[in-house]
């Protein structure tokens, strides 16, 4: 059952490689100017940061690394420098270490008695770390949103205007 399980969510889950040759990739035209996204991937300032960690949701569950935003925010003075830092370092660097990309999948049932593994709807519990730099990035995208998704795309948006849920 167990390897069922991991078998199904495997396939359901794994991206499957896409070839584009670099003649397709100059027939589209670019949307993001290299002013904005230098500002998309601009080092955040630790007041940024800061802000971004005291929006989160205190008890939202953890990722694999157990420490809920609660844990950051209840103890800012003592981890806030080191985070700041280590968030700095993520932007400068632009690769996230494995295990601050490291995502547990929780299967939550979408009927009262499952009997297939249809019957679940799987969530990634990703690292606070993780989402305080992808609340980041989604913020400074939105200034410009509704340049990158058209109308007809309506998966973010919400009442005429686009939205990001927050992480």
């Amino acid at each position: 059952m167990q390897e069922a399980g991991v078998e199904y969510f495997r396939t359901l889950l794994t991206s499957q490689p896409i070839e584009i040759s670099d003649d397709m990739l100059t027939s589209i035209p670019s949307l993001v100017t290299h002013r904005e996204n230098s500002l998309i991937t601009a080092i955040p300032t630790g007041e940024e940061i800061k802000e971004v960690v005291f929006s989160m949701s205190r008890h939202r569950a953890p990722g694999p690394d157990g420490f809920p935003a609660d844990f950051y925010i209840s103890c800012w003075d003592i981890v806030g420098t080191d985070l700041i830092q280590a968030i700095k370092e993520i932007f400068r660097r632009k690769v996230f270490t494995r295990s601050w990309k490291a995502t547990f999948l929780a299967l939550i049932p979408k009927v009262t008695t499952p009997t297939s593994f249809r019957d679940f709807r799987p969530i990634s519990l990703c690292n606070v770390c993780y989402k305080i730099v992808s609340k980041i990035v989604t913020r400074r995208l939105s200034s410009f949103l509704d340049r990158l998704i058209s109308p007809e795309q309506c998966g973010f948006v919400k009442d005429g205007t686009f939205t990001i849920t927050s992480c």
